[in-house]
């Protein structure tokens, strides 16, 4: 800052930093008038608009006091730690609207003394979210049977399709791993399978939507013998043996599980699948989300014939190796939380509003700030200001949402901090990170003694629930596992959860939490009732690096008695 005339005779500068979902919806709606004495209706378009905050830091840099002299020279440098949760900036158009995750910095300089009064200036940046984890978070598919139909109504045979990905959480620009295996048993020939990857974005304002997406990665996987397709003896040969029930039927069908299973896991049907640079990260907010969903088809020789398809979901964030070589080893007290999962800082760099076309900016990169103006050289330099993240207030459900015409605002209500599990259930919700959320209240003795120690199996299932982003259900799971029923977590623990989650997070959901139940030595056999078969091949080493190798008479190992 430099000082004007009147003199003033103290300054006080403060930094206000703050990030904003904002978002504008086109719309149209039908307008009346009178014309020559007749009501008449016309379509007008009209725009709804909504902000929420989802951060808030005040920092006060520093008080200079007694008279200035006239071009006196004053800085004020300071640095902040930027919450770990925080999503990127980021910015998409669609359907006439558009929407925003925006950061800025607001510098406020205050005079006592003179005609000195306020003085104000803001510049907008760019934050990069917290890189990935480094543990992958695979999805192996069950193997799933579809009926291929010609004509909508004559079965022609069956598919029998499974996938696998290495890591469902991607960073941008990345390759994502897909396995898949496939067994013709139809009479039309496979004529090519092929992976996309599409990005759904949608926004609201005032109850109305508006809605962008594009395919940001493909690829077609190569064909196997096992793609081509049965003839007419062979189809009548398989229906006569489905008619009759028999061990032998039923062995043939799990030996073909084995078959789909092995060849998922053999490495030579797999497609490396570049996820474009300039894809969004995916995210839940309030009024943006964003998603990604990976689709398998397989297309069938001949017309009006059915396109088996594998649909499942992906995670798309900061790539994982930028993380540093100091948080990427075990223990970084900084860096690990307390199930092991790598939980690095955000990241924020001063440069100017975005201005990119919607969904083509790339990972915004790493700037090294610049030094001061040769004329600052000299300027009278304040004590430095350093800022933790604990001073943030991130997230919330405050919503503002006004008309083009410039309508009120309509605050939502706050939900109050008492500790109890509607409450955590609703900070959950309305949360930029739930699992950073739920990590404060871990560390609260009133949170801890009133809501998770007596936290029943019902309970627990609804907090892993809660988590809108299926990806952080099995951290969410692990999170909390350690504290319920006074620090005992139990299979009923484990069983609730599962019976609530998606079925693709069941198996990686088990991973996490099997070393945390104290029980499992008498009542795994409890657990693994809850299994499928496929589950139970999945889940086999997770048992028996638990210590659980009791498996009765068969294994689940299909095959192997």
């Amino acid at each position: 800052s430099k000082s004007n005339n009147p003199s003033p005779q103290s300054i006080s500068v403060t930094a206000y930093i703050s990030g904003k979902e904002r978002t504008r919806v086109r719309y149209q709606d039908t307008e009346y008038y009178y014309a020559d004495g007749e009501r008449k209706s016309r379509t007008v378009t009209r725009y709804s608009y909504a902000e929420r905050d989802i951060l808030r830091m005040d920092v006060n840099l520093g008080d200079v006091n007694g008279p200035l002299s006239e071009g006196a020279r004053y800085r004020f440098p300071f640095s902040l730690q930027l919450p770990v949760d925080l999503p990127s900036s980021m910015s998409c158009e669609g359907q006439g609207g558009h929407c925003g995750v925006g950061y800025k910095i607001k510098a406020e300089l205050r005079g006592n003394g003179g005609m000195f009064g306020r003085h104000k200036v803001e510049q907008a940046f760019t934050v990069r979210s917290a890189p990935l984890p480094m543990q992958p978070v695979p999805n192996l598919v069950p193997p799933l049977t579809e009926e291929v139909k010609f004509c909508c109504c004559f079965s022609v045979g069956k598919i029998v399709m499974g996938a696998r990905v290495v890591n469902t959480r991607i960073g941008q620009g990345e390759t994502a791993i897909i396995d898949f295996a496939c067994k013709n048993q139809s009479l039309r020939q496979i004529e090519r399978a092929e992976v996309t990857v599409k990005e759904e974005v949608r926004w609201s304002a005032q109850g109305r939507y508006n809605y962008s997406s594009r395919v940001i990665a493909n690829q077609t996987f190569r064909p196997t013998e096992r793609w081509d397709k049965m003839d007419k003896g062979a189809m009548k040969e398989q229906k006569e043996r489905s008619r009759n029930i028999t061990e032998t039927l039923r062995e043939e069908e799990r030996k073909l599980l084995q078959t789909i299973h092995d060849a998922i896991h053999d490495g030579r049907h797999r497609a490396l699948l570049n996820i474009s640079p300039s894809s969004l990260q995916t995210y839940q907010g309030l009024l943006i989300q964003v998603t990604h969903r990976l689709k398998i088809k397989v297309y069938t020789g001949g017309s009006c014939t059915d396109n088996p398809t594998i649909k499942l979901q992906l995670y798309l964030g900061t790539p994982s190796s930028l993380l540093s070589s100091v948080e990427q080893q075990p223990g970084h007290p900084s860096s690990v939380s307390p199930d092991g999962m790598t939980i690095p800082t955000a990241t924020g760099v001063p440069m100017p509003s975005p201005s990119a076309p919607p969904l083509s900016s790339p990972v915004p990169a790493m700037v090294t700030p610049s030094a001061p103006p040769a004329e600052w050289v000299g300027a009278v330099t304040a004590t430095p200001v350093m800022v933790g993240q604990s001073a943030a207030v991130v997230g919330g459900n405050a919503i503002w949402e006004a008309e083009e015409e410039g309508g009120g605002t309509v605050p939502i209500a706050v939900a109050e901090i008492v500790p109890t599990l509607p409450n955590l259930l609703k900070e959950i919700e309305f949360a930029v990170s739930p699992l950073a959320s739920v990590q404060k209240r871990l560390e609260e003795d009133a949170w801890k003694l009133a809501v998770f120690y007596p936290m029943t199996p019902k309970q627990y299932a609804s907090v892993v629930k809660a988590v809108a982003i299926e990806f952080d259900q099995p951290d969410m799971a692990a999170l909390v596992a350690p504290v319920v029923n006074a620090c005992n977590f139990t299979h009923p623990y484990v069983i609730a959860a599962l019976r609530v989650v998606a079925d693709w997070i069941r198996t990686p959901l088990l991973s996490k939490v099997l070393p945390l139940c104290k029980d499992l030595d008498v009542n795994a056999s409890k657990i693994k009732e809850e299994l499928s078969d496929w589950e139970l091949v999945c889940t086999q080493g997770d048992f028996e690096q638990c210590g659980n190798n009791d498996w009765g008479p068969d294994s689940p190992l299909l095959g192997e008695g």
